[in-house]
């Protein structure tokens, strides 16, 4: 088990926990075979707002996904770390207290947990309100779960007086531990890719079994997510690319080999210092590699229209995760103007298919009272336009593009 806490703040102002959402840019499969594979942070992020309460209650308010509840007594940090595995904590808690099955269940579990395990003695007398705002879709393979577990043991962790800004190696490793814990109540068995990148940020580059290595000094680079809105099962599709390597085994494996040289060759190109270079490999390697899982049988008609628009104005596109529906990543030109982007985007969009332009590659795991020059406090009070009641209720009021302004920012040269 990880260090008991220590040394809690003594007093507390509101503060804001983020971490953002993650993609898969190249090895989707292959990585199941031991291949290498790359993801990048997304721009896209989560918010946990943690403001102080005097009452001892515990509240989690998930306005996204229609969780607010007021938890009774959590875990101690010695029934926590009796658990044979961090996804046996629903049976420390009353069934009444949960939602039914869904992502509310999974994020409550996930919240008893590290709330369980993290926070000192002091804040559980006071109680606290915890309200996370999310821009990462639910359920469309881009790491919303991974976003709020990090965001959520970042909060915990500067609660208990370990983890300050979330902006040292140091730190971002504590968090990084006990986020994979929460991923583990969510998915039992996660690979621990989705909380490296939400932690830590940039691009990552991983193989099956090995410890994710970053990757030097990336380029962020301007993207579309294109959600196709097609449900897909990730087991169904691991599960029919299996059959037919077992069919073929000796081309299927060809082809793998060919998606894990794509994803090791962009993995050294990353730390090029020329970012027109580097955007002149993505654009090809995009392209093959969607072609080679395309071989694979894991594309769909949606993903191809979605291909077809966005290669009509210059930004070639893949699938990015399982494929069979979910997610596309269309590669944004540096030189685009920000009407591009707005018209592929409305084409996208006149298809049925929700589209995100984001930035991939980009800043980690943050924690910060203030913004700007001023408080958090402040700030959601005059973002929400005066005379709050409560601080999260105004917070999970917000718009996403007022959410938005907590972000990190983005390179200069990237706006356009």
């Amino acid at each position: 088990m990880l260090a008991a806490p220590s040394n809690p703040i003594p007093q507390w102002p509101p503060f804001v926990a983020s971490a953002p959402g993650k993609a898969i840019l190249f090895g989707e499969h292959a990585v199941v075979y031991g291949k290498a594979a790359v993801a990048g942070s997304l721009s896209m992020r989560a918010y946990a707002l943690v403001t102080p309460r005097t009452d001892g209650l515990t509240r989690l308010c998930l306005p996204d996904i229609g969780v607010d509840t007021t938890l009774g007594a959590l875990p101690s940090a010695a029934a926590i770390a009796s658990l044979a595995h961090p996804g046996d904590v629903a049976t420390l808690l009353s069934a009444a207290l949960l939602p039914q099955e869904g992502p509310g269940r999974t994020a409550t579990l996930t919240f008893a947990y590290l709330a369980g395990a993290l926070l000192p003695a002091s804040v559980r007398q006071s109680g606290l309100t915890l309200c996370v705002r999310s821009l990462v879709p639910v359920g469309a393979g881009l790491g919303s779960s991974a976003a709020f577990s990090v965001s959520l043991a970042a909060a915990l962790l500067r609660l208990d007086g370990r983890v300050s800004a979330a902006d040292s190696a140091e730190e971002r490793q504590l968090v990084d531990q006990w986020a994979f814990r929460g991923e583990q109540v969510a998915h039992g068995t996660p690979s621990g890719i989705d909380n490296a990148v939400a932690t830590h940020g940039g691009f990552l580059a991983y193989t099956r079994g090995s410890s994710p290595r970053q990757l030097g000094a990336a380029h962020p680079t301007r993207v579309v997510i294109c959600d196709t809105r097609v449900p897909k099962s990730t087991m169904v599709l691991v599960a029919g690319v299996r059959a037919l390597r077992d069919q073929h085994p000796a081309a299927i494996d060809s082809v793998m080999d060919a998606i894990g040289a794509l994803a090791e060759d962009a993995a050294q190109r990353f730390a090029d210092p020329s970012a027109e270079r580097l955007e002149d490999h993505l654009r090809g390697a995009v392209a093959l590699n969607h072609a080679l899982l395309a071989a694979l049988g894991v594309s769909h008609p949606a993903l191809e229209r979605v291909r077809m628009i966005s290669a009509a104005h210059k930004m070639p596109a893949k699938l990015t995760g399982a494929g069979g529906g979910g997610c596309a990543l269309a590669l944004v030109p540096q030189a685009a103007a920000a009407s591009e982007v707005a018209a592929v985007c409305a084409e996208l969009a006149a298809e049925g298919f929700a589209c995100y332009p984001t930035v991939v590659g980009g800043a980690g795991v943050q924690c910060a009272a203030r913004v700007g020059a001023e408080s958090v406090a402040a700030w959601v009070e005059r973002v929400a336009g005066g005379g709050c009641g409560d601080l999260a209720d105004a917070f999970a009021a917000l718009s996403a593009d007022a959410l938005a302004e907590l972000a990190p920012p983005v390179p200069s040269k990237l706006i356009r």
